[in-house]
């Protein structure tokens, strides 16, 4: 066997590998959907293993699914549409009500959080999103970059915070590099 099918990757490598967040990959293998182990502590993927996985699920990677949290129809829309046509699946919820409903069907890759809605604050999604899943990527959206909501919200570590309007180009580079994948998508 070659050098590089004995090759065993960490996490980061692996995620790299497979084109998947580097957290999702971590699940993945705690629920022994994907195939690797731990030494230390630190998970471990062998090259070869990940390989005949990949190739076992016969299935097309899937696009990293974003959550889109704005009370604003036309924004949610326009991003929505964007977000779309470079391959990334978008729920939308207007309220923090319908996010939360959304959260409670499963994880997204990816958090896009306005701070100012209608039944209930950005912060307290926020803090029930950190609470249902601990490590997802959250991007705070906001018109109001000075506010008191920003300083509440920096209490539950979101990854990025981009002040309204925010450029496409701008906005999805960020949301590529908070999860971790590159321009050609996963």
């Amino acid at each position: 066997m070659g050098r590089e099918m004995m090759e065993v990757l960490n996490p980061k490598d692996a995620a790299q590998f497979l084109g998947i967040h580097e957290e999702t990959l971590r699940r993945l293998a705690r629920e022994r959907k994907i195939p690797g182990y731990k030494v230390g502590g630190v998970w471990r993927f062998n090259r070869s293993s990940l390989m005949k996985w990949a190739e076992a699920q016969q299935v097309t990677p899937q696009s990293p699914r974003i959550l889109l949290v704005d009370d604003e129809e036309s924004i949610r829309e326009t991003l929505r549409r964007l977000m779309e046509a470079v391959r990334f699946t978008v729920e939308t919820a207007a309220t923090g009500a319908e996010a939360l409903a959304v959260l409670k069907k499963g994880r997204p890759d990816l958090i896009l959080l306005d701070l100012k809605l209608p039944d209930m604050s950005g912060v307290a999604v926020l803090k029930e999103a950190r609470h249902l899943y601990e490590g997802v990527p959250v991007i705070i959206i906001t018109g109001y970059p000075e506010s008191n909501m920003v300083t509440e919200a920096l209490e539950f570590t979101p990854v990025m915070l981009l002040a309204k309007p925010v450029s496409p180009p701008k906005l999805l580079e960020s949301m590529r590099q908070t999860i971790g994948i590159g321009k050609r998508g996963r």
